[in-house]
């Protein structure tokens, strides 16, 4: 792993206490696994970014003002600007560089054959602010650092930071009883109509969601409601990204793809799409008997390799011939609250590609679209009906030196004013039981329905 120039040993402090002075402050971002994660690694705190790319009703701005390129050409000729790749003092996967999120909605610069609804919140489709000074917490050894590329963006993020708190548990949030967006009977058609059509030959596997959303019944600070929730959490892949006019919280258990820089200089890829779902058993013995029947189950099965075919495609545009690898097929993972089917493929990319490239030739994730990729976001588009916004979208980091790290936006929720919006979804095949298929995006969702306190009540 490359190394840094530019960093100073901080007082390790948990990272949320480090980050709530600043957790209100715009485009300030968090990437943060949950408590409960089994390998939690590192955690990032990007704020003051020295400007940002928004993409937004087919606008890209740079810095506020507009540009005549996409954001992800944008976004490439940025990074191209802050390419480096000297030694230092810590050894970290990501140091300075673009932190933020990509929408669903951005799918349509990747495929422009595809028409999509607007997203439904008042947010940018893309979000990427560059930040010349990050906080970097390495659970490992508990041992925290300031990475910078200026010495002035160094002093003003430590400055803001917070220092170590007692630990305090949130005051209980007061939110109403939770609604779909979609009704059940109304869902239930949805997945049954996918299921005729993939019988017809359109597709062979479509994601569909829906959203469930709650009203606060008084005010509440949308960063509790993240640290609340990540307590109860196993996910590797948590955030907390700031945009003013809203804020994504996610506890997503997927990685979208990650880019390291090897011996050489040569870029390695790995992507790790998730198919297959079952909730965790209130015993050992229930909780082993689910586990054994998503291993089992064709339909759990056929859904994850379909999808790592398609990953493996998608690589191919991006990546060496015969580089691209199937490290592991329908892994069983364990989380809080759910088993998973995982499949791991990576590769090398060509010489001439890089973070940004996989980011742009990849997206939106194989995992939330279904397979063809285009056939079935056509098919999403007419049976949902509605924008996704930041879900099923990506959030992460692109490292000044080249690497990536970039999650798939599930399990998230969206704040705005005093509404929570929990998008949920699932895969449907032509094995699907449209019931069954409604049952597993409530499991999905049961996460932030907890920690809203809503958990016990019935989804109306």
């Amino acid at each position: 792993m490359t190394q840094l120039n530019g960093a100073r040993e901080i007082d390790w402090r948990s990272p949320a206490d480090a980050f709530a002075p600043i957790a209100g402050r715009k485009n300030a971002v968090l990437l943060h696994p949950g408590a409960r994660a089994a390998a939690p690694g590192w955690s990032f705190i990007a704020a003051f970014p020295e400007t940002v790319i928004e993409y937004r009703n087919g606008s890209t701005r740079v810095g506020g003002a507009s540009s005549g390129v996409s954001p992800f050409e944008a976004a490439r000729a940025l990074h191209k600007e802050r390419r480096r790749s000297e030694n230092g003092a810590v050894n970290a996967p990501f140091a300075t560089g673009l932190v933020g999120y990509v929408g669903y909605e951005c799918a349509v610069l990747a495929e422009p054959c595809v028409e999509l609804p607007a997203s439904p919140y008042d947010l940018p489709d893309f979000s990427l602010g560059v930040y010349d000074a990050c906080a970097l917490f390495d659970h490992s050894c508990r041992r925290a650092y300031i990475a910078y590329r200026s010495r002035r963006a160094a002093d003003r993020l430590e400055e803001a930071l917070g220092r170590c708190a007692p630990e305090r548990a949130p005051a209980p949030f007061a939110f109403g009883a939770p609604h779909a967006s979609t009704p059940r009977d109304r869902y239930r058609r949805a997945v049954a109509e996918a299921i005729e059509r993939i019988r017809g030959g359109e597709f062979f596997q479509a994601n569909l969601s829906h959203r469930i959303e709650s009203i606060a019944c008084a005010p509440f600070n949308a960063f509790d409601l993240f640290i609340a929730a990540s307590r109860l959490s196993s996910a590797e892949y948590g955030a907390f990204v700031q945009l003013g006019t809203g804020q994504i919280l996610s506890l997503s258990p997927e990685r979208f793809f990650s880019v390291r820089t090897t011996e050489g200089e040569r870029r390695a890829i790995a992507a790790e799409p998730i198919k297959g779902t079952r909730p965790r058993g209130d015993t050992q013995d229930t909780d082993r008997r689910l586990l054994e029947e998503l291993i089992n189950d064709p339909k759990d099965r056929a859904e994850n390799i379909m999808i790592a075919d398609l990953t493996r495609n998608d690589l191919s545009r991006i990546c060496a011939d015969c580089s691209i690898e199937e490290t592991s097929i329908c892994e069983p993972v364990s989380h809080e609250g759910v088993h998973h089917l995982v499949s791991r493929i990576s590769g090398v990319l060509r010489p001439e590609n890089g973070a940004i490239d996989a980011l742009e030739a990849l997206f939106p994730c194989g995992s939330i679209t279904g397979a063809p990729k285009v056939q079935a976001m056509k098919a999403i588009a007419e049976l949902e009906g509605a924008g996704r916004g930041p879900y099923c979208g990506a959030i992460g980091y692109i490292d000044d030196r080249g690497g990536a790290d970039f999650s798939v936006a599930i399990r998230i929720a969206v704040v705005q004013e005093n509404t929570i919006v929990i998008p949920v979804g699932g895969g449907v095949t032509l094995r699907s039981d449209p019931e069954k298929e409604y049952q597993e995006t409530l499991t999905k969702a049961r996460g932030w329905l907890a920690a809203t306190g809503t958990g016990d009540m019935a989804i109306a």
